[in-house]
């Protein structure tokens, strides 16, 4: 059997193993052993246990007997009312039939008077039992429970132990029966108690090999009281049975006879426990014996074959580092015995069988010959050897073959040389590279030249005589510090190469840049032994990249540092002032027009323009000063160093930035024609407290567009607030766009009522509904939608939504005549497809275009006004209506007003707002009204919210009202 998995270091120990296994035997022994010996113990405690049950029911029943003549006697006082007559001779027949009885006594009230044997009269009569120390427990605890009660074991008067059995005797009244009966006294007697015992033969307990203690609890001192014990008694863990007498309880204890531990029946037990662990643990010893032996002769085997084994595995794995086999010829010199490494090298697979027929197929047309006279050598045994050239799967390698005559197995040897036949082969073309186009130079390792080529030679204008002996600072330009060389052999040491640009001199002195690489070589130990240095010289390509590092970092039309170099300068100024207190400052300059000179002149002249400005602006900058061409029109200059106050600083600028625009105002002779501009600047100050070159740029823009929208023709400084304007604008720009993408726009309508209180019509009011900012008036949005041109989107929007919800009225019985009036912006108004997109709406939604009402606002008329008007007549003549809306807040020409197709004027909110407490408001409004029945025009109030503006209205004859009075704006008009 094997041993567990779990103890495999025990296995070369088998004795410690034995002895584990004998100890584990001996416990499993002892556990059987010692569960055998309870179960003994049990049987024989349960057997003790039926005997003193069986002795004391014995003992209960003799006392049974004996103490039942007292109620013999209690049966004649009772009987005889009390009295007592003919005791003696009533007590005697007692005594007769009740041997275990000594004595019996009467003591009426407590009191012994009579007493049977007559030999027992000299004792006990006269004692009060209820008062008597010894006796007054029992005789009390027999009154008050009317029932018979046991006292002792006592000594006797007359010699001897007994038991005193006192019974209560109590008289019914004969004449009243409801009284409850009368304590007459105590009937006692005394039992023998060896009589007792020996009638229940307890002593035969200890003839039977038990021990015995009979007890009870004295009612006195609530000790243990013996009644009788057998002479061998011990305490312990003995068997009690307990069992009930008059008012008492008496408990037989019994020392069970357990059979000794180390009886003959035990002792064999562990006899036999003791001889099987030993066998057991001997038996495990022998086992493990027998298998460490098979495992060591396992181990010697295994380990003299790996040994084989590994020895064959060196020998391979040399013939495979050199790349060298091995074979071998028989006695007859046919027979060929091949290495694995040999089979490899000759492009067989390993065990296969090889002769000579079939190898000559395999070498090379060339060297077949050669080969022959080898192996003609080889049957001669004589030695011989041979390179030659072999084909394997179509490529050709070189083996190098030779064979020992004077071994004793006629070995020979097979090598593969390709590697080395290739290295001389790529000497003989390094030989020839070296003399290519770049220049090369070969030192020792103190750097002194050993060869160069013809290249170098060109190069350097040092022939190869002058070269060579010298150091290589031969060539040392001067411009390298010592540094610089240094830090150059730290690399070679390092790495063993290294590359770089470096400046040397030519033999006539010429200073020129070459691209040069050194290569250390290193022998087998790593120590140098040579350099290798190849040189290419790259004045032409210097040249170039300058042309280019020019170009890349310059404007081409103007000759200007462009875009790149002045973020590049800006950076660096602000890094300088980092360790400065000077400020510095940026103009960001764009042309006035320009777009107007270069649309209607040519781009040819255009540009002229920008380089007679690129000049008139060199000529007014400091030198050391950045002027560059940011793109366009648009230049920037940079200036540097002005003063440590921002003051002086401010007005330094301030000089520079009002002599560029007088010098820019100055004619422009292009081509013999006269042209002008101007220019706008935007300044902005700078310290070490700027990080950013980006945020400078970005505020000087803003300043330059402050200025641009001015007039032109200015400078303005930049202010931080004009910035957070501008992102601000940016940021709700781009929120729009995003808005009309995802349909996030929303019309309300206000309902439009006549002086009944009917509605008549509704104003369509743009919401905005944005995801995040919830509700958005059209006053943050609108004005921005007018400057960046969505307002043209939105407006297309709202007119074909504001056309849908037409149609839907159109479709119900209460809300068919409403019109809507429709918001259009002068910009919306005034494109040229803007009557179409009208027109196209009212047929696509098949709506009334007389409910149509669109409202203008006065700065329509500003400009262009027989356009306007001739809008307004298409669409009037198709049936759609006009309101002048905001009448009276802006540009108000009569002249044109009465020309105009309109239907409504629209009071301002702004006059009703206070008209009843503001007496200009008040006279505006009743103007407008009088104008507007002057003309034929209906007229409509907005922002009514007071009774009292309505009335002050009707009053003056404007019938139609707008406003909270009457509702506020909501998505859905009822």
């Amino acid at each position: 059997m094997s041993p567990p998995p779990y103890l495999p270091r025990y296995l070369p120990r088998p004795i410690l193993f034995a002895t584990l296994t004998f100890v584990l035997a001996m416990l499993a022994s002892t556990v059987i052993i010692m569960k055998l010996d309870d179960s003994a113990i049990k049987e024989e405690n349960l057997l003790a246990y039926d005997l003193a049950r069986a002795q004391a029911n014995a003992l209960q029943n003799n006392m049974h007997k004996a103490i039942s003549s007292t109620y013999a006697l209690a049966g004649m006082v009772a009987d005889n009312s009390g009295r007592i007559r003919n005791f003696e001779r009533f007590a005697d027949k007692i005594l007769q039939y009740h041997p275990q009885i000594a004595a019996l006594y009467l003591a009426p009230q407590g009191i012994t008077t009579e007493v049977a044997p007559a030999e027992w009269r000299d004792h006990g009569l006269g004692i009060n039992l209820l008062t008597d120390p010894v006796r007054k427990t029992e005789a009390l605890l027999a009154r008050d429970s009317h029932q018979l009660t046991l006292a002792g074991p006592l000594p006797l008067t007359r010699g001897g132990t007994g038991i005193i059995a006192r019974l209560p005797v109590y008289l019914d009244d004969a004449i009243d029966a409801s009284k409850p009966a009368e304590f007459w006294g105590l009937i006692s007697a005394v039992i023998d108690l060896q009589g007792v015992l020996k009638d229940a033969e307890l002593s035969k307990l200890v003839a039977r090999g038990y021990e015995y203690q009979l007890w009870r609890i004295d009612p006195n001192t609530s000790a243990q009281l013996i009644i009788q014990k057998s002479p061998g008694f011990k305490s312990g863990r003995n068997i009690l049975y307990a069992f009930k007498l008059p008012n008492v309880e008496w408990t037989l204890e019994l020392v069970p006879k357990h059979t000794n531990v180390f009886s003959k029946t035990h002792l064999l037990n562990c006899t036999i426990g003791f001889l099987f662990s030993l066998m057991l643990a001997y038996l495990v010893r022998l086992l493990l014996e027998a298998s460490e032996q098979r495992k060591n002769l396992k181990n010697i085997i295994s380990k003299r074959t790996a040994e084989l084994s590994q020895r064959e595995t060196d020998l391979r794995r040399a013939q495979r580092i050199s790349k060298t086999g091995s074979w071998s010829t028989g006695d007859d010199g046919q027979t060929w015995r091949y290495s694995e490494e040999a089979s490899r090298i000759l492009g067989y697979p390993p065990d296969s069988k090889l002769d000579c027929p079939s190898l000559l197929q395999r070498i090379h047309p060339d060297d077949v010959e050669a080969v022959q006279n080898f192996w003609s050598q080889v049957q001669a045994c004589t030695d011989a050897s041979i390179e030659h050239r072999i084909l394997i799967q179509g490529e050709v390698r070189w083996l190098h073959s030779q064979y020992d005559a004077q071994s004793a197995r006629h070995m020979g040897t097979v090598q593969d040389i390709t590697e080395r036949k290739r290295a001389e082969e790529d000497l003989r073309i390094a030989a020839i590279a070296f003399e290519g186009q770049e220049g090369m130079v070969i030192t020792d390792e103190h750097r002194s030249i050993l060869r160069v080529n013809q290249a170098f030679t060109r190069i350097t204008g040092y022939s190869r005589e002058e070269a060579l002996g010298k150091q290589t600072s031969l060539l040392k330009s001067g411009l390298h510090g010592a540094s610089y060389y240094e830090d150059m052999g730290k690399q070679l040491a390092a790495n063993a190469y290294w590359q770089g640009e470096i400046w040397n001199r030519r033999k006539n002195g010429e200073v020129y840049p070459e691209w040069l690489t050194i290569t250390a070589v290193k022998n087998t130990s790593g120590k140098v032994v040579n350099y290798v240095a190849t040189m290419l010289d790259i004045t032409q390509r210097k040249a170039t990249e300058a042309k280019l590092e020019h170009l890349a970092y310059h404007d081409p039309l103007t000759g200007l540092a462009n875009r790149r170099l002045l973020i590049d300068r800006l950076q660096h100024s602000l890094l300088a002032k980092s360790r400065s207190n000077h400020y510095g400052a940026v103009l960001f300059l764009d042309l006035d027009d320009f777009k107007t000179i270069n649309d209607s002149s040519g781009h040819g002249r255009g540009d002229m323009l920008l380089q007679v400005v690129a000049k008139r602006l060199e000529h007014s900058i400091r030198k050391g000063d950045t002027l560059a061409r940011y793109g366009g029109d648009e230049f920037v200059l940079l200036l540097e160093e002005l003063s440590d106050n921002i003051r002086e600083t401010a007005i330094e600028t301030q000089m520079i930035a009002t002599k560029i625009l007088a010098d820019l105002r100055a004619p422009y002779d292009l081509e013999h024609i006269e042209y002008h501009s101007s220019a706008s600047i935007g300044i902005t100050l700078f310290d070490k407290q700027n990080t950013s070159a980006e945020e400078l740029l970005k505020q000087v823009e803003v300043a330059m567009y402050e200025a641009k929208a001015s007039g032109g023709n200015s400078f303005r400084f930049f202010d931080k607030d004009m910035l957070d304007i501008v992102n601000t604008r940016a940021a709700l720009e781009a929120d729009m766009r995003h808005g009309l993408q995802q349909e996030q726009f929303v019309l309300y309508y206000q309902p439009q009522v006549n002086s009944a209180g009917v509605v008549t019509g509704a104003e369509a009011l743009v919401r905005w509904q944005h995801p995040q900012k919830g509700l958005v008036p059209p006053s943050d949005f609108i004005p921005l939608a007018e400057e960046s041109g969505l307002i043209l989107s939105l407006g297309a929007w709202i007119l074909d939504t504001a056309c849908a919800k037409l149609a839907e009225w159109q479709s119900s019985e209460d809300t068919k005549n409403r019109t809507l009036a429709v918001n259009v912006s002068a910009r919306q108004f005034r494109q040229n497809d803007f009557v179409a997109q009208v027109l196209d709406n009212i047929a696509r939604h098949h709506i009334d275009a007389s409910k149509l009402k669109l409202e203008l606002t006065e700065s329509l008329l500003v400009d262009n006004v027989e356009a306007t008007i001739d809008k307004m007549n298409q669409l009037k003549t198709r049936g759609v209506g006009f309101s002048l809306d905001d009448f009276g807040t802006g540009y108000s020409s009569l002249s044109y007003l009465k020309r105009l197709p309109l239907d409504q004027l629209k009071i301002d909110q702004s006059f009703v707002r206070d008209i009843l407490s503001n007496n200009n408001d008040a006279v505006i409004t009743r103007t407008i009204i009088a104008l507007g029945q002057s003309l034929g025009l209906a007229v409509i109030a907005e922002g009514v919210e007071t009774i009292g503006q309505r009335d002050f209205l009707q009053q003056q004859g404007c019938l139609s009202y707008q406003g909270y009075l009457y509702g506020k704006p909501s998505a859905d008009l009822r």
